[in-house]
């Protein structure tokens, strides 16, 4: 394994413990609302996924002798992390909030100069639902990945 796939392992770990802090800064600075209250009420399923996902970037990802550093396959687990860290990150840019003064949108129709009309809305809606898809599937898959190279490993230290 040279250095630059370790650094980029790391990288990867890195993105995966930050990406979901940016995500909700980003959503806590534009259009703080309801959708903002209903992901704090929602909390307990989030933080119980963001912390197997500290353990997945802390343990496989950021230790030198992590599995994503020296294991076969090992990149796909990267790639993984890289789309879900997108993912969360796109979220938070794209989900429309609003508060109870009519105002409403994201940080993507902030920029666009579309925020409070139905076609910014709609456009950033549907973005926010692909990127959406991305943060959990890329969760998932990174997971099954982790999963897969820890049985690897075992089998492998098992065998010698």
């Amino acid at each position: 394994m040279n250095e630059s796939q370790s650094s980029g392992a790391v990288a990867a770990g890195i993105a995966l413990i930050l990406a979901p802090i940016i995500a909700l800064v980003i959503k806590a600075a534009v259009f703080p609302g309801w959708m903002l209250f209903i992901i704090v009420m929602a909390s307990i399923p989030l933080l119980l996924g963001y912390a197997l996902q500290i353990v997945v970037a802390a343990n496989g990802m950021l230790r030198t002798r992590g599995v994503f550093h020296g294991m076969p396959g090992r990149q796909r687990g990267i790639a993984a992390a890289w789309i879900t860290s997108a993912g969360i990150l796109l979220v938070g840019v794209f989900l429309v909030d609003g508060g109870d003064d009519g105002t409403y949108g994201s940080a993507f129709t902030e920029l666009l100069g579309t925020s409070s009309t139905s076609g910014g809305e709609q456009l950033s809606t549907l973005l926010m639902l692909a990127s959406a898809l991305l943060w959990i599937g890329g969760w998932l898959w990174l997971v099954v990945e982790w999963i897969v190279l820890l049985a690897q490993r075992r089998r492998i230290v098992a065998v010698n």
